[in-house]
């Protein structure tokens, strides 16, 4: 839980109450825990109604002039996410209400139904077990990436009107976003600024070797896989609010895809063909500036902010 983080803010009882009560006619009375995890949302458990029913309450951001464009829309990039899943008979979170409304209170809300589960993460897993969960995860993308959109970008943006021809165009679009943000912020000079705009515009040929929009998780960390505690099965991929339809090396080349079961799972052919490397390089960048944003001007974390823009200048550098 970061509560030094510029997006995070407590609710008092009352207006929990009045949530559940406006989004799911919840009588009686409503008891609500603060949970552990996630940096972006205000993140509650709740019991309500009689007999009683536990579901998870998610608050989005306050301060919202401090999101990226594509952030501003990611509860209902979330919930279209879920629809998609569950079609798929992927496992994932069952959404019982969104309102964006901001009319009951100043921000974004979701509730989902709650799993009585163990993240991945904390679940005390042998190597043999984890391998074998991340091959399962694998699979869980290969269908997921099986879906084909009609443009490329960020659903959330898809979801407001914004689509893109262009693999390159939904990249350069972003990239402008975040860093305008940035240097907005004193975090990136008008020299830095065009050095990063300048190299992705330049490899608009190089993205737009990809013609095909596939729908990508890219959040992918065993933080927002849930498991049953007992055996260890898979109940529920989460946070699927930040998807895209892009290039499915997109998902790997963050971090989180970078893990080789995962890779084996899914049957991710290795990387050989240089304009291939080079997109990669330049996805991982993408995530870098993002991150870069998200610790200078969302979390409070400059050493993220500052570790993120050196890493950035380091992929870009091989560019030069």
């Amino acid at each position: 839980m970061n509560r030094g983080s510029f997006l995070f803010r407590e609710e008092p009882h009352d207006v929990i109450a009045r949530i559940f009560s406006r989004s799911l006619g919840a009588e009686g009375g409503v008891s609500a825990r603060l949970l552990d995890g996630g940096m972006f949302n205000t993140t509650y458990l709740v019991e309500y109604g009689a007999p009683p029913q536990r579901a998870v309450l998610r608050l989005g951001p306050v301060e919202r002039q401090r999101l990226l464009g594509f952030e501003r829309g990611l509860m209902r990039a979330e919930e279209r996410v879920c629809a998609v899943c569950r079609s798929l008979d992927l496992p994932c979170s069952r959404v019982l209400a969104v309102d964006c409304s901001r009319a009951l209170v100043d921000r974004d809300y979701m509730i989902v139904d709650y799993i009585p589960s163990v993240p991945m993460c904390e679940a005390g897993l042998g190597r043999g077990e984890k391998e074998r969960l991340y091959h399962e995860l694998g699979r869980w993308l290969r269908r997921m990436h099986s879906v084909r959109g009609e443009g490329f970008g960020f659903v959330s943006r898809q979801l407001d009107g914004l689509s893109f021809p262009r693999w390159s165009e939904a990249l350069n679009f972003e990239i402008a976003d975040f860093t305008a943000r940035l240097e907005s912020a004193g975090g990136l000079t008008a020299a830095e600024v065009a050095r990063v705009r300048g190299i992705y515009a330049q490899n608009a040929a190089l993205f737009d070797e990809i013609s095909e929009p596939q729908l990508l998780h890219t959040d992918i960390w065993e933080g927002n896989v849930l498991l049953d505690g007992g055996t260890h099965a898979i109940l529920a991929v989460i946070d699927g609010d930040r998807a895209i339809f892009g290039d499915p090396d997109f998902e790997f080349a963050s971090p989180w895809g970078q893990v080789p079961p995962l890779r084996e799972g899914y049957g991710f052919e290795p990387v050989r063909d240089a304009h291939r490397e080079q997109r990669m390089r330049l996805y991982l960048a993408f995530y870098l500036a993002l991150e870069a944003h998200v610790g200078l001007s969302e979390y409070n974390n400059p050493d993220l902010f500052r570790d993120r823009k050196r890493q950035l200048f380091e992929v870009l550098g091989t560019f030069a």
